[in-house]
């Protein structure tokens, strides 16, 4: 897999069910540890709460870890429904927090489930989603003659330049689209004429496309 969904910033929502208040706090996370640190924010953000219960999915793939808890409430009528939201809208490396205040008035087993659950999906509605693609970082180095069939490849490839170094050769460092990478150092072998020096230096997930969680 070449790219995820996930949030771009943090961002809480509330919702009122009956009596009692449900808050939605998300934000992005790259660990289990961030996603504990950002738990224990939320706590101290919202005291006095009822509970503080949570879903995370971490990675991609088959390296997913997918985890959630119903901090007291009854089995399986927090965690899993907010895990649940996050699943329906395909997000990774983002953790949810559902705080609730209780309003003295129990909601029973199904109320809860369909509270929570709707407690996370209006902070997903919320939450400003972005595309992280995986690039790999090149450096390249070419004759002044092709240069300008290069560029053109990759850009026409979805790439970029970042730098040039002009010396007896130009030697540029550039980001592909991992996905890419293979075609574009064959088509840039081809119009240089096997002239071309690639080397992949690095490889990142980076921010791409941004949008709403609708």
């Amino acid at each position: 897999m070449y790219s995820y969904k996930t949030i771009a910033d943090s961002v809480r929502t509330k919702i009122a069910v009956g009596a009692c208040r449900f808050y939605a706090s998300l934000s992005s996370c790259r660990s289990e540890e961030e996603a504990r640190s950002f738990l224990s924010r939320v706590k101290e953000e919202l005291p006095g709460a009822t509970h503080h219960a949570y879903a995370y999915r971490l990675g991609i793939g088959d390296a997913l870890l997918a985890r959630c808890d119903d901090d007291g409430e009854p089995a399986g009528t927090a965690g899993p429904p907010m895990l649940a939201a996050l699943e329906k809208a395909e997000l990774t490396n983002v953790i949810v927090v559902g705080t609730r205040y209780f309003g003295g008035v129990k909601l029973g087993i199904g109320g809860l489930i369909r509270a929570y659950r709707s407690c996370a999906e209006a902070g997903v509605k919320a939450a400003r989603i972005c595309i992280r693609e995986l690039k790999a970082r090149v450096l390249l180095q070419v004759p002044y003659d092709y240069l300008g069939a290069v560029i053109r490849e990759v850009e026409a490839g979805g790439g970029e330049v970042l730098t040039f170094n002009y010396s007896q050769d130009v030697a540029l460092e550039i980001l592909l689209p991992y996905g890419e990478m293979q075609r574009i150092s064959e088509r840039i072998a081809g119009v240089t004429r096997g002239q071309a020096v690639i080397k992949q230096v690095a490889q990142e997930f980076m921010a791409g496309d941004e949008g709403s969680g609708v």
